[in-house]
């Protein structure tokens, strides 16, 4: 079969034009996993840096200041926290020396451990603690019940 000279360009321009579709999908194939990889990075970045884990010492001491308030803990809460994590030289950089008094601890009022610190029973009898934090009627001894919980919230995120 002859082909003239219009015909052979016709069917290059069209081998041209599928060639040039052909690299430009390539092409922005390749751009779209490339930009998709810097914002994948960025999304992980930015996850981790909003990490309780990653905060430097003195974010994580503001974080739990900020979390004391809101949840209306004890000003020793903190101070306690911090000694359990490590954290109180930062703790002194921002609120200075604090001594604990025995009026920041949260003691039971009620029970066979009345009048101890919910921290020492923590330490000695935890299955009595797990048994009180599943005790419906907790709730009307609120500092107790607050202080309990949280201790297992701690637990259950030095476990993670």
């Amino acid at each position: 079969m002859k082909m003239n000279n219009g015909s052979i360009i016709v069917a290059f321009k069209r081998n041209l034009f599928k060639l040039m579709k052909a690299l430009t999908i390539f092409f922005l194939n390749v751009f779209q996993n490339i930009l998709g990889l810097t914002i994948g990075g960025l999304v992980r970045n930015e996850a981790k840096r909003n990490s309780y884990r990653y905060l430097s010492h003195i974010e994580k001491v503001k974080y739990l200041e900020r979390r004391r308030q809101q949840k209306g803990y004890q000003k020793g809460w903190l101070y306690h926290r911090c000694k359990k994590e490590g954290l109180v030289d930062a703790y002194q950089k921002l609120f200075g020396f604090y001594s604990p008094s025995e009026t920041d601890a949260t003691k039971f009022r009620f029970g066979k451990y009345k009048g101890q610190y919910v921290e020492d029973i923590w330490k000695s009898d935890r299955e009595y603690i797990n048994w009180l934090s599943d005790q419906e009627w907790l709730v009307e001894y609120m500092d107790e019940n607050d202080m309990i919980h949280e201790l297992l919230h701690m637990e259950e995120e030095h476990k993670n």
